[in-house]
């Protein structure tokens, strides 16, 4: 059986960061299967669309009287000086994209925009009525190093750092899960989620 190209490949693919094969098998995969092209064209809409816009930086001061406040990321209510991250694609609201939803059953594909960048989240079933949950983080300034942290009711259920160029990975995550957060170079980005329903 093929295995399907996913989501992240596909921004991969469009951004020019695959291997040679691996983007010929891509590129092979967004000709033939409507899902993928359908996804491939969104990725290109919104690239272009983030490029004509103009990001206002905060005044200098400002930004480092936020980065001194808070030091310890995962403990700090999401409502104080943390900025949200907004919902641009899901999956399972196939037809606010304009693509169909996944044909890999339970499977869903959500992209985000915000203040650290933009980043795309992908979740299967796991074992026990579980996901497992996959992301890239698209940073604005290039590839840095992020703590990512997932809550339920602003408890941590789990926490790690991404890749060098912007992955992370959580195996066997509650589907309780409420919330991401990213926190990068001074940033702090925190985003809604319904893994229940994923």
């Amino acid at each position: 059986m093929t295995r399907r190209t996913t989501f992240t490949e596909i921004v991969d693919w469009i951004e020019g960061r695959l291997p040679a094969e691996r983007a010929q098998s891509v590129a092979d995969a967004v000709g033939r299967d409507e899902q993928a092209a359908g996804a491939a064209a969104w990725v290109e809409e919104f690239l272009a669309t983030t490029e004509r816009l103009k990001l206002e930086t905060p005044p200098a001061d400002l930004s480092s009287r936020l980065r001194d406040l808070f030091r310890e990321p995962g403990a700090i209510p999401a409502g104080r000086g943390w900025s949200r991250a907004r919902l641009l694609y899901d999956t399972r609201g196939a037809q606010l994209a304009g693509v169909r939803g996944p044909d890999t059953p339970g499977q869903t594909h959500l992209a985000f925009d915000s203040e650290a960048g933009r980043f795309v989240l992908e979740t299967e079933p796991a074992s026990g009525g579980q996901v497992a949950l996959r992301g890239l983080l698209l940073a604005e300034r290039g590839p840095v190093a992020a703590e990512i942290t997932l809550l339920e009711n602003g408890v941590v259920r789990r926490r790690g750092v991404t890749t060098s160029d912007g992955r992370f990975e959580f195996g066997d995550v509650p589907v309780a899960v409420d919330e991401l957060r990213i926190c990068a170079d001074g940033v702090r980005v925190a985003a809604r989620l319904e893994l229940a329903d994923a």
